[in-house]
């Protein structure tokens, strides 16, 4: 699977994402969607902060062992750019969990358009571009799920290990990645609970709460000091701290379905004027669509994609490798929702590139095991309107301009 489209996908993937990361930093657009991107520059003067470290101790580590590693190259390049790189390597490497993932469950010829489906939704993109750990765990998780589906009929013990490894790491940078378990805990009740499956996902279990313990009794408080805010003395202070704040409804509940299932995946316009105060958020309404020609077409060709395996004469035989995956994705998808509808649902798109995997799949899955005709070039137009109408905001609303008249000049 790891051929030469696919390194070539992932190396294009880490150049957008890092240019990116340097116009966004020239336009100030780092701060959307309630992210926390000063809580990791400081890793480019070799610091951290306490907040970050506390609850994203793997994104903090990573970071400054990247900049010590990367150290001798700060005599040429600027610090904050290496570490940029980080980030933007670090989402290069879930576009190839991604790849991976899709060549698995779609037919063949399908798992680098998915790859670049994925590497060019919003979510992923934005948060790759700039310092946040949001990127790792969703990288991370993506390569959870390419390791399980790849090798979910044939494990041994150094793959197991691998596999444990990754979930380690994740919710060590984020204690609800431990979430995941739902993917093997739920294939393995729909295929049957034998005590070989038992045993190693209870081990995942272990791994899960091992992290917790670590991070509320030897990180929090003796390796990063106690914090003075009360909603941050432990994970369970800041869960009850943001339920306490918000209040719950039927417009909490639509606000939160635009930002997870839809505008993670395209930007509904190309400025969030929203919520300035936070940063700048989406018009929080699928009906924020209605403002971009392009992201409504955009949206029209993942409607049709949803649509054409129910059309008539359309529906298809079988969903091949993916049989019997996609509800176990669903439980997985389905767990994290509800986690951050209680948690924090005016910042879903914070957490929601952590399943994005999982969203393309319910959509590519049954339409490339489909009789719609032109499939590939239906999913490569997708791709096109979805890098043309990210990059879009990405940019800025008078980005375009400024990208030509910066070329013109150069």
């Amino acid at each position: 699977m790891l051929t030469l489209g696919a390194f070539l996908v992932v190396g294009a993937a880490f150049v957008v994402y890092l240019l990116s990361a340097l116009y966004l930093d020239t336009r100030d657009g780092t701060s959307y969607f309630g992210a926390d991107p000063d809580y990791y520059e400081l890793m480019a003067r070799h610091a951290y902060d306490h907040t970050a470290a506390r609850f994203h101790p793997g994104t903090v580590v990573l970071g400054l062992g990247w900049m010590k590693l990367f150290s001798p190259l700060e005599a040429w390049i600027a610090p904050h750019i290496l570490l940029k790189a980080m980030f933007a390597a670090v989402g290069a490497l879930g576009v190839l969990g991604a790849i991976v993932a899709f060549t698995v469950l779609l037919p063949r010829g399908y798992g680098l358009l998915g790859g670049m489906i994925y590497a060019s939704s919003l979510g992923v993109w934005y948060f790759a571009a700039i310092p946040e750990s949001k990127i790792l765990t969703a990288s991370l998780s993506a390569l959870y799920i390419a390791v399980y589906v790849l090798y979910r009929d044939d494990w041994n013990a150094r793959r197991t290990i691998g596999l444990n490894a990754i979930l380690a790491v994740a919710c060590f940078n984020e204690i609800v990645a431990g979430f995941l378990i739902a993917i093997p805990a739920v294939d393995a009740w729909l295929r049957g609970m034998v005590w070989s499956r038992m045993r190693w996902i209870a081990v995942q279990v272990a791994v899960t709460l091992a992290a917790l313990l670590v991070l509320e009794i030897f990180v929090n408080g003796w390796i990063v000091p106690e914090s003075t805010s009360r909603a941050e003395q432990s994970h369970f202070a800041l869960f009850i701290d943001y339920v306490l704040r918000f209040n719950y409804g039927p417009d909490k509940i639509h606000d939160f379905i635009a930002s997870w299932f839809f505008f993670n995946l395209v930007a509904p316009t190309p400025h969030a004027l929203w919520w300035s105060q936070f940063g700048g958020y989406f018009e929080p309404s699928v009906a924020a669509y209605r403002w971009s020609p392009i992201a409504m077409v955009t949206m029209l060709v993942i409607g049709l994609l949803i649509v054409a395996p129910f059309l008539p004469g359309m529906r298809g035989a079988s969903f091949g490798a993916a049989n019997g995956l996609l509800l176990p994705l669903a439980a997985y998808a389905i767990v994290r929702a509800i986690f951050f509808v209680i948690f924090i649902p005016n910042e879903s798109l914070l957490f929601s590139p952590a399943v994005t995997v999982p969203h393309w799949l319910f959509v590519l899955v049954p339409f490339a095991a489909s009789n719609f005709p032109a499939k590939r070039a239906v999913l490569a137009v997708l791709c096109v309107l979805l890098f043309v109408t990210n990059a879009g905001f990405m940019v800025g609303p008078d980005g375009w301009a400024a990208v030509w008249t910066r070329i013109a000049g150069s």
